[in-house]
């Protein structure tokens, strides 16, 4: 339970930074693995790993998806970095299975955020897909994407 509401803690801080924005709701798209790819390759979305540093060691990470955990404190200031330079492009979120994205998604769409997208079969899989992992696309070392977040998110 402690975990949950340091989870709800870290949203509610995120979102306060989200007051001034003046966008109408909209739920957040469901993206399966490869039309995320396509899209990133494209330039047309910034894909947010909101998983574990542990989790990110142990699987790599979605090639062009930039490592922002939810479970850090820095995490609202990491979305509002990536939302500065978001343009026109839809800004996705994957996780594990799903279940991590679905929630802070529909969080941030109701607190106003357009253009989201949830990538819903994830990294591993589940009932809307195999998973990123599963369909063998192309995954990249924690340090490669972070790499890739400094040169791309000033």
């Amino acid at each position: 339970m402690h975990k949950r509401l340091r989870e709800v803690a870290l949203l509610l801080v995120c979102l306060l930074g989200f007051s001034s924005l003046q966008v109408v709701f909209a739920a957040p798209q469901i993206m399966s693995a490869p039309a995320a790819q396509a899209a990133l390759a494209a330039d047309e979305l910034f894909l947010l790993d909101i998983r574990t540093e542990d989790e990110w060691q142990a699987d790599g990470i979605a090639e062009g998806a930039f490592p922002v955990s939810m479970h850090k404190a820095d995490f609202g200031q990491q979305l509002n970095k990536i939302l500065r330079q978001l343009g026109d492009r839809k800004l996705g979120l994957i996780c594990a299975t799903g279940g991590r994205t679905q929630h802070v998604a529909a969080i941030l769409a109701r607190s106003g955020l357009t253009n989201l997208v949830d990538v819903s079969e994830s990294m591993h899989g589940n009932v809307h897909g195999p998973g990123w992992i599963k369909r063998q696309l192309p995954v990249v070392s924690l340090e490669a994407a972070q790499q890739h977040y400094r040169e791309v998110i000033k």
